[in-house]
């Protein structure tokens, strides 16, 4: 086997990258910045230094961490850690207010109640059964 090939073997069935996971990554790069920063103010002063070496113990302890994300194969635990993380940020700065589509005059828009997928439907007036495509579940819509 080539490299490639064993690389690719090996990340088969990894979790990879997610939100949590881009957060961390640029935190990381913040922690690493200010302590440079710090550890040239460290000259001035010893508790600079101290900052500085704390702060990239901290970016280190992140490293692995992400990594250890990363690579893990338990990927039900790794999504419910995201989701907690996309919980916590939605509190903190709200939700996105979601731009309408600019078809809405000649479609609506409707979620399928299994699997929660937003649908496109053809703006016709009555009640239609709609069948999901993505779910294949069968639901009654009435459009005005």
């Amino acid at each position: 086997m080539n490299f490639r090939s064993r690389i690719s073997r090996f990340l088969y069935g990894r979790y990879g990258s997610d939100q949590l996971y881009n957060f961390l990554f640029i935190l990381q790069i913040i922690l690493l910045f200010v302590g440079i920063v710090f550890s040239a103010l460290g000259q001035i002063n010893d508790i600079f230094s101290y900052l500085s070496f704390f702060l990239y113990l901290t970016a280190f302890a992140l490293f692995v961490w992400t990594l250890f994300r990363c690579l893990s194969r338990n990927i039900i635990k790794r999504r419910q850690e995201n989701m907690a993380f996309l919980r916590l940020k939605s509190k903190i700065f709200g939700r996105r207010k979601s731009t309408l589509p600019i078809d809405t005059a000649t479609h609506i828009f409707r979620t399928c109640p299994k699997c929660k997928s937003t649908l496109r439907l053809p703006r016709k007036a009555g009640k239609h059964t709609v069948k999901c495509p993505r779910c294949q579940h069968r639901f009654k819509v009435k459009v005005k």
